[in-house]
């Protein structure tokens, strides 16, 4: 089985010298995250989620020895559940943070602006799409933000515009090993994203809330992301198993 981490990390299988290139459609690159451009080669950055809910998880920067990048958790004791996301290990100021309404929009805040309602941050995209700017004004796009959709974060300055500069796959089962193990969520993401990479990880947690709150019911909502999703990555423990930079699948626990 071939994950995308095989295709950044494998260098004998995708290694390329000068102005050679993978024989590859538009669609196979966007599908995979594989840059085009030479500069992007061989450099994209790979988190994994230690835990299959992104909003009690923290991210673990695979291509830099597991080391936690970001920390996100619920906070239950107030009037409205909040998520904070923090840098490292989760001390401190929040870097932003989602308030949750169970009947009008959640209200966001990041890196200390004033608390707005979360449909004045995004602007429609389209179909499964949102659009929002960064502090300079540059435009991105996440795009497959919808039951059964691989988001994937665009922006027009890019080299090409239908190719993302991010990329979220969710945990699924590997089943070309023995005994299956889950392969974690992971986010991808090239240099041009980690220029923004706190607002990619922001604005993605808040509009995966909105992807998954949708395909809860109305009345398990709130208790569906209280709870880990079953089967799923348990804590970073288990993350930090992975097998860096040959597949990112959990080892076998008698490894």
């Amino acid at each position: 089985m071939t994950t995308p981490a095989q295709t950044f990390n494998d260098g004998q299988a995708q290694t390329l010298i000068g102005d050679q290139q993978p024989a590859l459609t538009e669609e196979e690159q966007v599908a995979t995250l594989v840059p085009s451009h030479p500069s992007q080669r061989n450099s994209v950055t790979i988190w994994t989620l230690s835990n299959d809910n992104p909003h009690n998880t923290r991210i673990l920067d695979t291509t830099d020895h597991n080391k936690i990048v970001y920390t996100i958790k619920p906070d239950f004791k107030g009037k409205h559940t909040m998520t904070n996301m923090y840098e490292g290990e989760g001390e401190g100021t929040p870097l932003g943070y989602i308030e949750w309404h169970e009947f009008f929009s959640d209200q966001i805040s990041f890196k200390g602006a004033k608390k707005v309602k979360k449909g004045s941050y995004f602007s429609n995209g389209g179909s499964f799409a949102h659009t929002f700017k960064d502090d300079q004004g540059r435009m991105y796009k996440w795009k497959g933000i919808g039951p059964g959709l691989v988001p994937s974060l665009h922006c027009d300055d890019n080299f090409n515009r239908k190719v993302p500069i991010a990329q979220f796959t969710r945990s699924r089962m590997d089943q070309s090993v023995d005994p299956p193990a889950v392969i974690p969520a992971q986010i991808f993401l090239t240099p041009r994203a980690m220029e923004i990479k706190d607002l990619v990880l922001f604005t993605f947690i808040v509009l995966e809330k909105g992807r998954r709150s949708k395909e809860t019911s109305e009345g398990n909502r709130m208790s569906a992301w209280r709870a880990e999703a079953p089967g799923m990555i348990p804590n970073e423990e288990t993350a930090r198993a992975v097998n860096t930079g040959v597949g990112l699948g959990v080892k076998k626990r008698d490894e």
